[in-house]
């Protein structure tokens, strides 16, 4: 009977790694370490219902990157509680606060331009998203 919880625990654990593994790869990002050094870093900001790139003022700019690019996105929100999307290419930053970070990485595999957006209640019909621009 021991052999039988034993086995019973062992394939209970071995469902869950995989269950996880499964919902990792449901996500559509692959992890930072599988995609390698980013080719373009953009350091964005996000407080009431807009975006801008760390240090300039522009609210909700263009981002160009080229196809093929590794991008990373480090996103740091100065007030609210935002995320960064853009559906194309299933990359989603986490929903966080003010004060906190998060950082994405994508391949930028199809040009064209895309919208990103933030996805938190109505942020993005208030005008909170802008253009991916990817040539």
């Amino acid at each position: 009977m021991t052999d039988h919880v034993g086995i019973r625990k062992l394939l209970f654990v071995g469902l869950v790694l995989v269950a996880a593994v499964v919902l990792t790869a449901a996500g559509g990002q692959e992890g930072a370490e599988e995609l390698g050094e980013p080719d373009v870093v953009l350091d964005l900001t996000a407080e009431g219902r807009e975006f801008s790139i760390a240090g300039e003022g522009e609210e909700n700019p263009d981002l160009i990157v080229s196809e093929g690019d590794v991008v990373q996105v480090n996103l740091e929100i100065t007030g609210g509680n935002h995320d960064w999307v853009v559906d194309e290419f299933n990359a989603a930053t986490e929903v966080i606060r003010q004060g906190e970070t998060d950082t994405i990485r994508f391949v930028a595999d199809q040009s064209g331009e895309f919208e990103y957006y933030c996805s938190v209640g109505s942020h993005r019909a208030q005008g909170m998203y802008g253009t991916l621009i990817v040539q």
